[in-house]
């Protein structure tokens, strides 16, 4: 049986705003393996409803794909902060809705074969106006559609955010 596969070191490439471009190098089958890797610091996802069953989507400008795409209010985590309070700052900043309750519904990697980033999915309720507060480089316009009307638009082809797809079809299998 071959011995355990482990992490031996990590070199970093280069640093940008809140990732890191570097590689690891393992132990695999008793050989030293190179792979690179996107340090990521985490981020969440919010599934925020209404009283009358409709979620909140973003249509929001994508840079790295050039492209507006449909997609749940998200963001990345800040340092020191816990995955709860990064729900609930996002979702003001960039809708302008202060949640009543927060639900997580998921953990997961997001792309485990090149990157480290953890992604929370939080359903929310119960929500209340507030201020939104975009970051000055997000070019976001937010809209309420019915739940039903998103998971078509799911089948479609019109969401195509895997944050999003996930998150919609873990709140209608858990909440809906």
């Amino acid at each position: 049986m071959d011995a355990e596969p482990r992490i031996l070191g990590y070199r970093e490439l280069c640093r940008g705003r809140r990732f890191a471009l570097g590689q690891i190098e393992a132990l695999i089958r008793g050989r030293r393996q190179v792979y690179d890797t996107l340090r990521h610091p985490g981020a969440v996802a919010v599934v925020a409803v209404d009283e009358a069953g409709r979620v909140l989507l973003e249509r929001q400008y994508r840079p790295s794909v050039g492209e507006w795409l449909y997609e749940i209010p998200a963001g990345t985590l800040e340092p020191g902060e816990q995955p709860e309070e990064t729900a609930r700052r996002e979702l003001v900043e960039e809708t302008g809705y202060e949640p009543g309750w927060l639900r997580l519904l998921a953990r997961f990697y997001t792309s485990p074969g090149v990157s480290t980033e953890v992604m929370y999915i939080y359903a929310a309720g119960d929500l209340r106006e507030a201020e939104a507060r975009p970051e000055e480089d997000e070019l976001i316009e937010t809209l309420w559609i019915p739940l039903d009307e998103a998971l078509e638009m799911i089948r479609r082809g019109e969401i195509r955010d895997g944050k999003t797809v996930a998150g919609l079809l873990l709140y209608k299998v858990f909440m809906g």
